[in-house]
């Protein structure tokens, strides 16, 4: 019972009290059937000394047999009551352990109440359940072996009754025999009466004998009531226990989940900052490209300004020697004509002069086409002179192209007059 108390982890004060008592009154049965032990023991004595002192007899042998069969039964109860007054001292043991056991259990329960709110962060110690389990265990054990004896002593005191109601018949075949012999008629009487006592004593002893395994019986059926509400009670907690511990095992997993969780974004974050860094690198990398390349596209803006300059200093020195060109075929257009009307006036000066001027008119002619290959020669040079110059000169420095057609005017009729001061000479 205490067992199971333990199992059961509370008990209240009144089943206290109650196991007190019955180890009181559990004491104080023994220290009476000690007596009466004691008695019953005197008595058997007694009454073997009166038996070896007289005649033995049939009776008397029957009756020795008889008393030496109680005294077996009686050493019997004497074992009984030693298992009895042991398994006092061990309930008296096991009370001290269940007080101190239900204490603990007292502060055990106000601090699983406590918290009872906070069971997640909490779960309980499956220490503290394999401990429950194992006192079960124990209790369950204990229970099934007071039971044992329970029913072994049931069978004890129905032997015992059996034994007494044998001996009733035998005391009244013995009185039947007694009162036959009538020779021994007042020594049967007092044996009768000896005998008649022994029977009352024994009556009591089997009322208190019922009396006790009617008290057993009440108890074994408090202690079944107990024990089932015990069972019920285990049953609940391994109930709440393998619902605690499937609450412990998803914790557990989604701990190891969360913490792989945890391994994967740190492992992820970790990539993550490698891969910053290594663009954060290649960014600062395109920076300075980035600026390297505005630099040189500055420089081939410049470049391309350049080269537009460049290209509209020969889009202008094209044009200039177009116009030179132009001009040119102009001042060829009009030495032909100065040449046809200086034809005219030799043929003219042929017809007024006509054997003199012969051989001069020849010279004249020569004269003449060596002044215009000196003039185209001398052209030409200052055309060449003048777009290499164009090439060289800056494309604002005008002034000096833009006096190329002057000069070469100048030239011409510088030749022009030579011509025709020679051909007046």
């Amino acid at each position: 019972m205490e067992e199971i108390l333990k199992g059961k982890g509370k008990m209240t004060d009144a089943e206290r009290n109650r196991l007190l008592e019955k180890i009181f009154s559990l004491e104080t049965d023994k220290e009476k059937y000690i007596c009466a032990l004691g008695e019953k023991e005197n008595e058997i004595q007694s009454l073997k000394e009166k038996f070896k002192s007289r005649s033995k007899s049939s009776d008397v042998a029957s009756l020795l047999s008889q008393l030496e069969e109680k005294t077996k039964e009686a050493e019997t109860r004497e074992q009984l009551l030693n298992s009895l007054s042991e398994e006092m001292d061990r309930l008296k043991q096991n009370l001290t352990t269940v007080n101190a056991k239900c204490s603990e259990l007292e502060n055990r329960a106000s601090t699983f109440q406590l918290s009872q709110e906070a069971v997640t962060n909490f779960p309980g110690s499956p220490t503290d359940f394999g401990e429950l389990e194992k006192q079960l265990k124990d209790a369950l054990e204990k229970n099934h072996q007071w039971l044992i004896y329970d029913q072994q002593r049931e069978a004890y005191v129905r032997g015992l009754l059996a034994r007494i109601f044998e001996l009733e018949k035998q005391s009244e075949m013995v009185s039947q025999q007694q009162a036959k012999d009538a020779g021994a008629e007042g020594y049967l009487q007092e044996k009768q009466k000896y005998y008649d006592q022994l029977l009352l004593t024994a009556k009591k002893d089997l009322e208190t004998e019922r009396q006790t395994v009617t008290q057993l019986k009440s108890e074994r059926n408090e202690f079944k009531h107990k024990y089932e509400e015990t069972k019920r009670e285990v049953l609940s907690l391994n109930l709440q226990l393998s619902q605690r511990n499937f609450e412990m095992q998803t914790l557990e997993e989604e701990n190891k989940i969360k913490e792989d969780k945890i391994h994967r974004l740190k492992q992820e974050n970790e990539v993550i900052r490698e891969h910053l860094n290594k663009e954060k690198r290649i960014s600062e990398d395109l920076l300075s490209q980035v600026q390297l390349l505005h630099k040189s596209l500055f420089k081939q803006q410049e470049e391309h300004k350049r080269i537009a300059s460049l290209e509209q200093q020969i889009q202008m020195c094209i044009t200039d020697f177009e116009n030179e060109k132009f001009d040119r075929q102009n001042l060829q257009h009009q030495l032909n004509k100065v040449f046809k009307e200086l034809l005219k006036a030799k043929e003219t000066s042929k017809i007024r002069v006509f054997g003199n001027v012969e051989p001069a008119e020849d010279g004249l002619q020569t004269a003449f086409q060596d002044k215009l290959t000196i003039y185209d020669k001398n052209t030409s040079l200052k055309r060449l002179n003048l777009l290499d110059e164009s090439f060289l000169e800056c494309p604002k420095c005008k002034a000096y192209k833009n006096r190329g057609i002057p000069v070469l005017d100048q030239i011409m009729r510088s030749h022009l007059i030579g011509i025709l001061s020679d051909f007046g000479q």
